[in-house]
């Protein structure tokens, strides 16, 4: 009698080789899985770099691969048990499945929900824990504790930090990794210092003889924002996306509906919108014809940074660090309708139609402050990096800071008339720091 092969289910992954995930199909062989194949990882990055169309789909994966393997370690030297270590593979398959379209670009049409931020958690963990509560039985189906990997999803069993340490998290190692892949054509080196990870009084700790590599990986995610993530000309367009699906909300469409869209599917519905603004932006969108920066508004400190730029059409203006914290904190820029009712205002004092301005507020605060890497330390005790190079972050503050930004745009034919009302447009802004 011949013998019976194992059933094997492999895919091929362009930076992880090959992916078994034989034991957990049933989670995977499920539509709100299979759809975030759909979803760009870099949203609309891929109009700046061609070939950043990798997925979410393929980051999760990635996710999964990386963290089945550090798990796997930690079990074997008895710092978790297996039955954690295969909570914390199910949950890094999982952990982008609370996804909008085109990501965080659409998060802020979270805020439009009646319960927003009730849970304490962000638009896509709330999102997911919404969508994993009616997938009980794929779940339990690959032998997962259905209720333990829930309390992963709420953040308060502290073993979701495996995957989602703002540092050391297998999401982040992977997310980096894909995104420099298929963007500026490097991979930082986190499979060495993966191996010198672990996971100690419910913290995802670095053994300190790999601490120069820790402080590495920090300084390419400095790299990948600066080249990358925070593109001027990216946030521009994810601004136009958000603001055509903020009008498919004022059209009667509900947040929950928009949510449940694949990237593709957004664009679908702008194509056949009727909304005279989301014909005119999408037009433009597929044209390639942006809107263009006129004024930028940022900390007095780093204004000396744009002397040299021989753009004439920008006006790039510094304000106090009190005076800026009290605009970017108040309620100007704080909801979608606020975010309007700016442009409207801008719109008017520079006589132009409101249509054709378009404000752009800083990226998502919590992306971008930086946090502490934890060491653990000869003597057995956690430290921290910074008590070692207390300068790098110091200037990881300073660069972060020096990107938060407020960017007024203007599409070409209004530019220079926006730039010419620069210090008009500055006094309307500083009235609502008073």
């Amino acid at each position: 009698m011949a013998a019976k092969l194992p059933e094997q289910k492999i895919v091929s992954d362009p930076i992880l080789g090959l992916i078994d995930i034989s034991k957990f199909l049933p989670m995977i062989d499920v539509e709100q899985f299979q759809s975030l194949a759909y979803k760009y990882q870099l949203g609309l990055a891929f109009l700046l770099f061609p070939s950043a169309t990798h997925t979410r789909k393929q980051h999760c994966l990635g996710a999964f691969q990386r963290t089945k393997n550090l798990v796997r370690r930690w079990a074997e030297s008895g710092m978790i048990t297996k039955e954690q270590a295969k909570l914390a593979t199910a949950y890094a398959l999982y952990h982008d499945i609370g996804h909008g379209p085109f990501s965080h670009t659409v998060e802020p049409l979270f805020d439009l929900l009646p319960d927003a931020g009730k849970s304490g958690l962000r638009a896509d963990d709330a999102m997911a824990i919404e969508i994993v509560s009616n997938l009980r039985e794929p779940i339990e189906k690959v032998g997962v504790d259905f209720e333990a990997l829930l309390k992963f999803f709420r953040h308060e069993d502290k073993l979701y930090l495996a995957i989602h340490d703002k540092n050391l998290g297998m999401e982040k190692f992977d997310y980096l990794s894909r995104d420099a892949f298929y963007t500026i054509q490097e991979v930082p080196g986190v499979a060495y210092l993966s191996r010198y990870i672990y996971f100690i009084d419910n913290q995802v700790v670095v053994d300190e003889k790999v601490i120069d590599q820790a402080k590495a990986i920090q300084d390419f995610y400095i790299k990948m924002s600066k080249h990358v993530y925070l593109r001027k000309k990216s946030a521009i367009i994810q601004r136009l996306i958000q603001h055509m699906a903020y009008e498919l909300v004022k059209d009667g469409m509900s947040v929950h509906d928009i949510w449940k869209l694949t990237d593709f599917g957004l664009l679908g519905r702008f194509e056949i919108s009727q909304n005279p603004l989301i014909q005119k932006y999408n037009s433009r969108l597929r044209a390639g014809n942006f809107p263009k920066t006129a004024i930028e508004i940022k900390y007095e400190q780093f204004v000396k940074m744009d002397e040299r730029r021989e753009d004439k059409a920008l006006q790039v203006i510094g304000l106090s660090e009190s005076v800026l914290d009290s605009f970017m904190s108040g309620g100007a820029i704080s909801t979608l309708e606020k975010l309007a009712e700016l442009e409207r205002g801008i719109a008017k004092e520079a006589d132009i139609p409101e249509s054709e301005i378009v404000v752009v507020p800083p990226m998502s605060h919590h992306r971008f402050v930086p946090e502490d890497v934890k060491v653990y330390g000869r003597e057995g005790k956690i430290v921290k990096l910074s008590d070692f190079y207390p300068s790098h972050f110091a200037a990881m503050v300073e660069y972060g800071r020096s990107h938060h930004m407020l960017r007024v745009c203007a599409f070409p034919e209004y530019r220079d008339q926006l730039h010419k009302k620069a210090d008009k447009i500055k006094d309307y802004l500083l009235e609502f720091t008073k």
